[in-house]
């Protein structure tokens, strides 16, 4: 063989090797490639099934959610029908509780008899003896009853001491001391007899007999 043809032949190897090297790399890129790709889409599922559990949760606390919501609204129902039941009692109760105490449907009655003297209004009011008060709740009545009276605006109990109270009476019109010892036998279930009446003193007592 001559020269010229061995640098030919090792020119071909060269050339032989070369492209076998750069195939090799080209084999390893595109291994590396897929590995990459495959990384990728391992990745991407994991992402993708954790979304969708992520999406799933969510799903179920909005139900979750939405049931506590609709519990909630009855319990709120069933709440309010019971705070108007409640009160409706508590009315009802009220209502029973002063109806003695009520302006009675009636004709409208003198507050005094012809020629008896009228306690009027103003100045510091009435001072009302009550004697032989048989007990605190018929005190607590006869304030009621004192109430209920047209002419008188309002009565505060100053003592209540061995069946004797003293109520201080404000009027807003002139009554007299009859007047008030009948409206409170009618009122109670008590009968009343005036003792002492001053009007120039602005000074009534009153006795409870029965």
């Amino acid at each position: 063989m001559t020269q010229s043809q061995d640098d030919a032949t090792a020119r071909a190897a060269r050339l032989i090797a070369g492209a076998l090297n750069e195939l090799s790399i080209a084999n390893q890129e595109n291994s590396a490639l897929a590995e990459e790709v495959s990384r990728n889409r391992i990745a991407m599922e994991s992402l993708s099934q954790r979304f969708e559990q992520q999406m799933a949760e969510e799903r179920h606390q909005r139900r979750m959610l939405a049931e506590q919501i609709a519990g909630l609204a009855t319990s709120l129902d069933r709440l309010v029908t019971h705070l108007e039941g409640a009160s409706n009692l508590m009315t009802e109760l009220v209502e029973r509780i002063s109806s003695p105490y009520a302006p009675r449907e009636r004709e409208p009655r003198q507050t005094a008899e012809p020629g008896e003297p009228l306690f009027q209004p103003g100045g510091e009011g009435v001072s009302l003896v009550v004697s032989a008060v048989p007990g605190f709740q018929a005190l607590m009545d006869i304030q009621k009853a004192l109430l209920s009276m047209e002419p008188i605006s309002s009565a505060s109990v100053e003592r209540f001491q061995e069946g004797d109270s003293r109520i201080q009476l404000h009027l807003h019109s002139a009554v007299s001391a009859s007047y008030i010892a009948n409206m409170l036998g009618e009122a109670t279930t008590h009968a009343f007899v005036v003792e002492e009446a001053r009007p120039e003193l602005m000074s009534l007592r009153i006795k409870v007999i029965s």
